[in-house]
């Protein structure tokens, strides 16, 4: 072990530092819903106002408060506003990380939970969410720690913990609202139903006295919310922003019953054969009449939980799911953990394939993703170093698998492929978006030549409006229809008005007579379709007003 310490310390803290906190402040905010967050945390900051959060001066019943409050508490400690708003689910994720590690420690041993740490802080979702200023790696953060602090708790001989994992819930609660007291009853329920030894270790502990605790910490701004705003507060977060929000039909196209199941499966890459093989080998053992211990239980009703609440959801967004993300990491790392150990088990055969699988996985990655940078992705050819990792690193584990190899204790080879990956969209892929987001160039330049009193807007920006809302920095009229345009555009005042050029050709063609100050060319959509070379057009948006030149 004391060879492999310090490499496996040192990977970890590349990992750390790259996926996490690199470059975390150099892009500008993405449209929609970071620079709406991030807005909205800046006008707490600007209005003092720190228990009702507004947007564009309005308030905003979208998200409880917590996270705002933290948000703008880092954006008042940081010169750079985009870090300062990224702050939080940057250091969410790696507590969320260390408490995977802990976790896994605690209960199936330091193997384990390095493994488990490693193959988390490499997760895509991680990645991708703690990167981005919004508030699921925060809230994964408090609702996967109470259900670790309960568990050890229970499972673990350490009673105390639980009231530590009560108030994490009211924090995960006070974060995204009543989802996580719904979310982490329904999967401890489900845990009780299907094993009795869980049934026993579970309900010794102080459920009733938990809940009242979680009430008392998480229900003060809700109440206060409701005191202020009265019936606006519970038909705009109660009502729309939960139960409509689950139930109703508001969003068309919304993806089918296999949406988040596809999302887990991709974003596990390349350790989804891994977890298949452990499903399988549970599911055999469980025929041969076999009951799995309790941990691997928790382990499984956790995520399986997690993903059919949302999966009955009208409305679906590929991050919701992301709770279920680090018990499936510690499934993956103790499946790692039991072939090296048990190498001839028939008990394993599943699993063993699974790792047998992972080498190949990362070969068809890297091989896709070549073929893609070639046939047509408009990036600098920098970026091939993201498919040469990955398919290197997958031709060596394949060639070791063949070989006979005993896995190693970390799977280092995985990990440092993942590791140049995300240097590579880092130093490359992100820079590539930059260039092209010219929004909010043109927010800030309309915010240099615009008077104080002069009037802004936007005409049907759709997922601009957030972007350009905050880079332009002072309340904007968002304009939707053509009669809101025709009355704001044809006052006396003066206006600066944000739109794409094609609105702007139509609002002519309806006898408006305007005037463009300002335009810039930039993406069509900030998602990875805008960088196929040729396929799409970029988007023109101008500036109206006026104000004479």
């Amino acid at each position: 072990m004391s060879k492999v310490a310090p490499p496996v310390g040192l990977l970890a803290i590349a990992l750390i530092f790259v996926v996490l906190f690199w470059r975390l402040g150099t892009p500008t905010f993405w449209d929609p819903d970071e620079a709406h967050y991030a807005e909205t945390s800046r006008e707490m900051l600007a209005s003092g106002d720190w228990w009702a959060p507004h947007y564009n001066e309005q308030p905003f019943f979208d998200k409880p408060v917590l996270f705002h409050q933290l948000q703008a508490v880092a954006m008042r400690l940081f010169a750079d506003p985009e870090l300062g708003a990224r702050f939080v689910p940057a250091s969410a994720a790696l507590l969320l990380v260390a408490i995977t590690g802990w976790f896994s420690a605690t209960l199936l041993g330091v193997e384990v939970a390095i493994v488990a740490g490693l193959i988390l802080v490499s997760n895509p979702g991680v990645f991708g969410l703690a990167r981005y200023a919004i508030l699921d790696t925060l809230f994964t953060m408090f609702l996967f720690g109470a259900a670790a602090c309960i568990s050890v708790a229970a499972l673990g001989g350490r009673p105390r913990l639980q009231w530590m994992g009560y108030v994490s819930l009211a924090l995960a609660i006070a974060t995204k609202g009543p989802v996580a007291l719904v979310l982490c009853g329904l999967a401890l329920l489900v845990s009780i139903a299907v094993s009795a030894e869980l049934r026993r270790q579970l309900l010794a502990l102080h459920w009733a006295v938990g809940l009242l605790i979680v009430v008392v910490l998480s229900a003060p701004p809700f109440l206060y919310l409701y005191l202020r705003f009265g019936q606006d507060f519970v038909s705009g977060y109660l009502l729309d922003e939960n139960l409509k929000l689950f139930t109703a039909s508001r969003f068309r196209n919304q993806p089918g019953y296999g949406f988040y199941f596809q999302i887990l499966a991709l974003g596990l890459l390349p350790w989804t054969g891994l977890l298949v093989g452990r499903l399988i080998d549970n599911l055999r053992a469980i025929a041969r009449g076999e009951r799995l211990d309790s941990i691997e239980t928790l382990l499984w009703t956790w995520p399986l939980t997690i993903t059919l609440f949302f999966t009955l959801s009208t409305f679906k967004l590929d991050h919701y799911v992301f709770p279920a993300v680090p018990a499936l990491c510690v499934l993956c790392a103790r499946g790692w953990s039991d072939v090296r150990a048990r190498r001839g088990d028939p008990a394993l055969l599943a699993t063993r394939a699974g790792c047998y699988l992972i080498g190949p996985l990362l070969i068809m990655v890297g091989a896709g993703g070549g073929y893609l940078l070639a046939a047509g992705l408009e990036l600098p050819w920098g970026t091939a170093i993201v498919p040469a990792a990955l398919f290197a690193a997958g031709v060596l584990i394949t060639i070791a698998d063949l070989r006979g190899a005993t896995p190693p204790s970390v799977p280092w080879r995985v990990l440092s492929a993942m590791l140049a990956t995300y240097a590579g969209l880092i130093l490359f892929v992100l820079p590539s978006f930059e260039q092209r987001k010219v929004v909010p160039e043109v927010a800030a330049w309309v915010d240099a030549h615009a008077q104080p009193t002069d009037r802004i807007a936007s005409y049907r920006l759709n997922r601009w409006s957030p972007v350009y809302r905050y880079y332009v920095n002072r309340h904007t009229t968002f304009l939707e229809t053509h009669a809101e345009a025709a009355e704001f555009l044809t006052r006396p005042e003066p206006y600066y008005c944000l739109m794409r050029h094609e609105a702007y050709e139509e609002l002519v063609a309806k006898g408006l007579r305007l005037k463009i100050l300002h335009e810039r060319e930039g993406l069509p959509a900030t998602s990875g379709r805008a960088l196929w070379r040729g396929r799409n057009r970029l988007t023109r948006f101008v500036v109206v007003s006026n104000v004479p030149k």
